[in-house]
């Protein structure tokens, strides 16, 4: 999914999230409560049952990985995802399922037989339906729980999921209501629900089922085995084939900053990588910013620029170029069709890859690439809308800065003397961004003159408000931006039908909050030296069993706080010391080390040490595991002081 999905997984989509809503949720219907409890008990049976047929088969098998690794694993015990975290932390975050032997299988499903394994990731046309098909179920357990619905046909679709339901005759979903719903998806992500698959008989289908008629008349007709398929999740029982993601915080931490965008109002959008350079030329890039963009014919474009006549433009006219940034294309977007001022402010958000051919000098680590994302998007607005517009783009930053832990500074860049356009209207701008800079409180500094052309101080168009940030070691890097922008629509002769009935020229504002998502990662790992808080750790727990009589009460605890949806590994590396393998979590910065010997496995506690050797003595493992989840959903820089 590359960075920016990774980036996706570190939990800022909970910003302010306390604000969105407060409508109160009603108590869940009874039979929700009564079909919950007899799943348990089936679901109790079968982990039993599992573990007994675990303890009589147990024995080594051989599982073929793609590129011909061949790896060993123990039949009903190793499971698909054990093995994605032995192969690399970034492939157990990103995986969504696995196929084994041809079948789909869930990730903490045990592999039972000799297998071909291959892991499915968002990237998968079989994981994308695998993701949206778990979203699904989200819905309909939050249908459930306030409306009372009786769940229907909940299919994924190539780029999203819907969910079918009957709620009485005459009886639809209200606006009022959708506030609710929405708040309980959103919370039932963030618990971070494992989804649980059960096998049951068609007798215990007909008990689950009994307030579903559309159910029982599905089992009738479709289940012909001796047995079918349900999964629980939450308080959600469906009957489904699955497989489904592990847990429901994936279907959160895979829409980071989504989330908080979608707050504020802006449309996520998707926009080519590779355009002709007309279009650049209409933007005034290919006259400014040619060098610094990746140009490339297509096949026989040679044969077709020879018969150009002697009067050709400088380039090939099927020349294309890949894009530097997105705002001619956001350009595009909002000229398709006629609009109104009723539409402004419209908001885009673009969080696709660019490419700008950068000099090979200039590169550096993860602060300055030739490919990177950025969280990008442009605001249309009427002149009028400025203030509050960019009022609302600073509180943006501070929100989330404040939660990454950053200071910052700003700066304002007015315009020089070489500026195109009235100057009533950039003295107008100048007013408006200070006023902004004034009330929002922050410390802020004026850089006369030094107003920019996407970069370059070449043509100027833009107003700007630089974000910097300092990294570890004081170096200064410029991260987050607002450009205030009115030469693009003249440009690009963007209009919208003013109140008067008159044509009116939007005004555009380009932002950024983190900028290069590499580069703020790379000031990220800078600040905390690779001791990443426990909030956005890739290592957050390592559970070590002392011998390997505890190895199996190991891996219970190593499930329950994946189930948590925390990032856990196991070390039962029966070859290394004890003191060997906390030293190697240690080094490996792991901010928590869950030892468990055999009176924590008689007690089921764990005995728990930090990446800095302090340890904090014997917890019970149900207890730690919600402390855990308490100081990551409060994203405390100091979890390992304050547990």
């Amino acid at each position: 999914m590359g960075l920016c999905q990774r980036w996706r997984r570190l939990r800022l989509s909970g910003l302010q999230t306390c604000r969105l809503h407060t409508a109160a949720v009603p108590a869940p219907p009874q039979w929700l409560a009564e079909r919950l409890g007899l799943f348990e008990e089936l679901w109790t049976a079968q982990v039993k049952k599992l573990a007994s047929v675990a303890q009589k088969e147990h024995r080594t098998i051989k599982i073929s990985l793609p590129g011909g690794q061949r790896v060993d694993a123990v039949a009903w015990s190793t499971t698909p995802y054990q093995l994605a975290q032995q192969i690399s932390s970034t492939l157990a975050d990103t995986a969504v399922a696995a196929q084994v032997n041809g079948e789909l299988y869930d990730l903490e499903r045990p592999l039972e037989t000799d297998s071909d394994l291959r892991f499915l990731t968002f990237s998968s046309a079989e994981g994308k339906a695998v993701f949206w098909h778990s979203s699904t179920h989200v819905l309909g357990a939050a249908a459930e729980q306030l409306l009372g619905a009786v769940l229907c046909r909940g299919p994924s679709t190539e780029c999203g999921f819907y969910h079918d339901f009957f709620l009485g005759k005459e009886r639809t979903v209200r606006g009022s209501e959708l506030p609710a719903l929405e708040r309980i998806c959103q919370e039932l992500a963030a618990a971070a629900q494992p989804f649980r698959r059960l096998e049951a008989s068609q007798d215990q289908l007909r008990q689950l089922f009994k307030d579903n008629p559309f159910k029982l008349r599905l089992i009738e007709e479709k289940v012909t085995g001796p047995t079918a398929i349900v999964y629980g999740c939450g308080m959600l029982v469906d009957l489904c084939r699955g497989p489904h993601l592990r847990h429901t915080g994936q279907i959160g931490g895979l829409k980071l900053l989504t989330a908080e965008y979608t707050r504020r109002g802006f449309s996520e959008v998707k926009t080519p990588i590779l355009f002709s350079t007309k279009l650049w030329e209409v933007s005034g890039h290919w006259e400014h910013y040619q060098e610094d963009m990746f140009a490339l014919q297509p096949p026989d474009s040679d044969r077709l620029s020879s018969s150009l006549s002697d009067h050709a433009p400088s380039h090939p006219a099927d020349t294309l170029a890949l894009k530097p940034m997105n705002c001619p294309a956001h350009c595009l977007m909002f000229a398709h069709r006629p609009r109104s001022w009723r539409e402004l402010p419209l908001r885009l958000a673009d969080f696709g890859a660019l490419h700008r051919a950068e000099a090979s000098g200039s590169l550096g680590g993860l602060t300055r690439l030739r490919c990177f994302q950025q969280d990008d998007a442009h605001i249309f607005c009427a002149p009028d809308q400025l203030e509050t517009e960019i009022q609302g783009c600073l509180d943006f930053l501070r929100s989330v800065y404040t939660v990454l832990g950053f200071s910052f500074r700003l700066a304002l860049s007015t315009r020089p003397s070489s500026f195109l356009g009235e100057p009533c209207l950039w003295d107008q701008a100048e007013q408006v961004l200070q006023r902004a800079l004034e009330e929002f409180g922050e410390p802020w500094e004026l850089n006369p003159g030094d107003g920019a052309f996407y970069g370059p101080k070449a043509s100027v168009s833009l107003l700007q408000i630089d974000v910097h940030l300092r990294d570890a070691l004081g170096r200064p890097h410029q991260c987050g931006t607002i450009q205030l922008d009115f030469q693009l629509p003249l440009r690009f002769d963007l209009q919208y039908k003013g109140q008067a009935g008159a044509p009116e020229r939007p005004v555009v504002i380009h932002r950024a909050v983190l900028g290069s998502v590499e580069r703020m990662l790379g000031v990220l790992a800078e600040s905390c030296g690779g001791k990443w808080p426990l909030w956005l750790s890739p290592f957050q727990v390592v559970v070590i069993p002392v011998g390997t009589e505890q190895e199996e009460y190991a891996r219970e605890a190593q499930r329950r706080l994946q189930a948590a949806g925390l990032v856990c590994d196991l070390d039962a590396n029966s070859g290394l010391t004890l003191s060997r393998r906390v030293r190697r979590a240690q080094l490996a910065h792991y901010n928590f080390q869950f030892v468990v010997g055999q009176k924590e496995q008689s007690k089921r506690t764990v005995n728990i040490r930090t990446r800095d050797n302090c340890q904090l003595g014997e917890r019970d493992l149900t207890e730690a595991v919600q402390r855990l989840l308490e100081l990551q959903n409060t994203r405390v820089p100091n979890a390992e002081q304050v547990f």
